[in-house]
């Protein structure tokens, strides 16, 4: 069947997927289907080259983006050589930036709006008499995403008005047409999940580009020739899934009866078994909605254990605490870059790494393993912010991990919700002194005491505690403000990270067990990975982060950003911070997330679905602004659920939108100089990335490294992280404020 191709240009931006796939869900009448080819604005240097591929597309759609088109090439690529020709004949429809870029080579002017709409959603008049908006009222809402807005068209020759919006700013243009040629523009966002009739555009749009082609000659639609356009965007899959795998390998599954709700029994699990090695996965705020499950995963010499260092773009796999591993020789070896009987060393950056792990667990997952349990065994640690995609690592040298994963045979799963608990081995060999604490457990009457849960500190132990710098914090404040008024981004997520010395080393096991007593939650974890013998240098993660990332099963992912927080007080109950949270400054906040995270999944798969609306959640000492977006049909797409986790790093609520260049901006120019006293390179470490498990029956989760502390070096230094999303409704005082909050909901385990 012939095809109706339509090119995309890309100016990376963060919702432009989100209007691919609303352009692929229309029908055309003739019955053709449509193929959308995708390519960014600066894919090709000469418009020469493009021209050779102009006469196969029925159309070209040029999405929205950071960025001024008064910049020309600098900022928008092809996108101002194609409008300075005269040789493009074929409709065009500019969204945004698009818009922007047309009506400004067309004789507008650019300028900078007074008061900035960034998430914001406003009515628009149009005039419902031109083809672009049949069927649409004269009145709608529309979601505006820009600093930016056209001017000086009035008596332009070249440029017909076709929609405007009133506000603080007078009169704006929001839609407009390039008289004597087929180029449309909007400058809202009809792709955002809050503009209406953005459905009815799209199909308008197509409509006139079918009825310009018949007007004009028949065009070139060579299958064959379009496939030779060699630069257009192709996320290719990590590997091929295999859901109709046949494997079902044994596991041993036994199950307890203990109390419901609560973390008694994990805690008094780990409290009388002090030196055994284990990563926790703990409900502490269990409801609902979540927090139905915690785990204990228990590494042993059967794990293998694999670390990446992205500054030296190399990956280590090793056995858990191999005795024949000695601590020196694991650093030169990888200095060197040199394997050994009990050590692999690879050369490879992070790109090679998610391959390589995605290809290791493709051999491990059985889709006939117990699905009804979260986790049976697989990998378990954590993925550092550097891990993402858009974050660059400098050369330095260093032995600091940026993803550190083991695989784990055996593990213990807690349902809180009826109050079980399984013992599972994937090895059958679940260790027999444990087995024997769960059955003496079981049969008794029940146990009144958890054991020691001491989280007092030794006696005299005193902490320096290295917290933000206000002036650096304002200084850091002002950068992105000027890059939210020039139209670089939309949101930029500002960090920062104190530094805690406690005066003698304490277990951290103990820091951990306070931190869940003074902030619970649904995402809290512990991490110890004293996988080296002797090793000082012990990654420690303890986390109570109340933001699950991502879980997906076989045919399902899930993400759930938080974005507006609110402090509880006495003056602050849920009626009125729900209040706070539906103002346009925390609303917008959320939708560009959100619109941020609707992109990523549907660069994978065309079933996205928001399926929580900004909802207010309570948490021990704030009150959170939370949506939920979720994809389906995973199963019958080239992709994996490991996919999804590896495109949509890192995350998009700790990083704002566009997300590649508020990326760029926040590493090399806003937080470099901010946090240089953490990473001399301005790199966020553990902090902001994600920690969680892949389970082989292919059910994972991962929660945000926020509400956390970290350590490099066993617990002699502790780092911790807090921040908040600043837009051009942002006030320094406000934004300062909230960071604080944050940061001392974990710094109060200190006092």
């Amino acid at each position: 069947m012939d095809r109706f191709n339509i090119l995309f240009i890309d100016s990376y931006d963060s919702f432009s997927y989100n209007l691919i796939r609303l352009i692929e869900s229309q029908s055309i009448d003739n019955g053709k289907g449509i193929q959308v080819t995708v390519i960014h604005n600066d894919t090709f240097d000469d418009l020469k080259e493009l021209l050779a591929y102009i006469n196969i597309f029925e159309c070209i759609v040029i999405g929205p983006g950071p960025g001024n088109p008064v910049n020309g090439a600098k900022d928008i690529g092809i996108i101002s050589a194609l409008f300075n020709s005269d040789q493009i004949e074929i409709p065009i429809l500019g969204v945004c930036l698009g818009f922007q870029a047309m009506c400004y080579y067309h004789g507008a002017t650019i300028e900078e709006l007074k008061t900035i709409k960034h998430g914001q959603v406003e009515p628009i008049e149009i005039d419902t008499s031109v083809p672009l908006f049949e069927n649409c009222p004269p009145v709608f809402k529309s979601t505006r995403y820009h600093s930016l807005h056209v001017s000086n068209y009035e008596g332009n020759d070249n440029i017909e008005p076709l929609a405007f919006t009133y506000d603080e700013n007078g009169k704006l243009l929001m839609a407009a047409k390039i008289k004597g040629k087929p180029y449309y523009g909007v400058q809202y966002h009809p792709e955002s999940c809050c503009s209406e009739y953005g459905d009815k555009l799209i199909e308008n749009f197509l409509k006139i580009t079918q009825s310009h082609h018949k007007e004009t000659s028949i065009r070139s639609n060579s299958e064959q020739f379009l496939r030779s356009i060699h630069k257009s965007i192709d996320i290719r899959p990590t590997y091929l899934n295999s859901y109709n795998s046949s494997k079902s390998p044994e596991i041993s599954i036994q199950s307890y009866r203990i109390n419901e709700g609560g973390i008694d029994m994990a805690k008094l699990f780990c409290d009388s078994f002090p030196n055994l090695s284990k990563f926790l996965l703990l409900s502490s705020k269990f409801n609902k909605k979540f927090g139905k499950w915690s785990i204990i995963a228990l590494p042993d010499d059967s794990s293998t254990v694999f670390t990446h260092y992205e500054s030296i773009k190399k990956t280590t796999v090793h056995s858990w605490q191999d005795p024949r591993l000695k601590v020196s020789e694991y650093k030169k070896n990888v200095e060197e870059g040199t394997s050994t009987d009990c050590l692999t060393v690879l050369p490879q950056d992070k790109s090679k790494f998610w391959d390589y792990i995605g290809n290791f667990m493709k051999d491990h997952i059985s889709y006939h393993y117990d699905n009804k349990l979260p986790f049976i065994g697989g990998l378990v640690g954590i993925l550092g912010y550097e891990m993402g995609q858009y974050v660059e690592q400098s050369g330095t040298y260093s032995l600091q991990p940026d993803a550190k994963l083991a695989f784990i045979s055996n593990s213990i799963v807690i349902d809180h919700e009826i109050g079980k608990l399984y013992t599972i081995s994937l090895s059958g060999s679940f260790p027999q002194e444990l087995t024997d604490f769960f059955v003496n457990f079981n049969s008794s009457a029940g146990i009144e005491s958890e054991g020691d849960d001491s989280t007092g500190f030794p006696d005299a132990t005193h902490f320096a505690i290295e917290k933000p710098n206000a002036v650096d914090y304002m200084r850091a404040f002002k950068k992105c403000q000027r890059r939210i008024h020039c139209g670089d981004s939309y949101e930029i997520c500002l960090t920062t990270q104190s530094i805690v010395q406690p005066s003698k080393t304490i277990n951290p096991w103990i820091i951990y067990k306070k931190l869940l007593k003074m902030n619970p939650s649904p995402f809290s974890s512990f991490f110890e990975f004293n996988d080296l013998i002797g090793s000082e240098d012990i990654l420690y993660l303890l986390s109570s982060s109340p933001e699950r990332f991502i879980e997906w099963d076989q045919n399902i992912c899930e993400l759930r950003p938080i974005k507006g927080t609110v402090k509880k007080g006495r003056n602050m109950d849920l009626k009125r911070a729900s209040e706070i949270l539906k103002t346009p400054k925390e609303f917008g906040e959320n939708l560009m997330i959100l619109d941020l995270i609707r992109n990523d999944l549907h660069q994978l798969v065309k079933d996205v679905q928001v399926t929580e609306f900004m909802s207010i959640e309570e948490y021990e000492t704030v009150y959170q602004l939370v949506s939920v977006i979720r994809a389906s049909g995973i199963q019958n797409s080239v992709y994996s659920g490991f996919d999804f986790l590896r495109n949509s790093l890192p995350p998009g609520s700790m990083t704002g939108a566009p997300k590649k260049i508020t990326v760029e901006l926040l590493q090399k120019e806003i937080e470099n100089e901010l946090n240089e006293h953490i990473h001399p390179d301005g790199s966020r470490g553990v902090y902001s990335g994600v920690s969680g498990y892949w389970s082989v029956n292919d059910h994972s989760d991962w929660s945000v490294n926020i509400r956390c502390m970290y350590s490099y070096d066993g617990g002699k230094k502790w780092l911790l992280g807090a921040g908040g999303a600043i837009t051009a409704l942002s006030t320094l005082d406000g934004e300062w404020e909230e960071m604080q909050v944050k940061l001392d909901s974990a710094l109060q385990v200190f006092e």
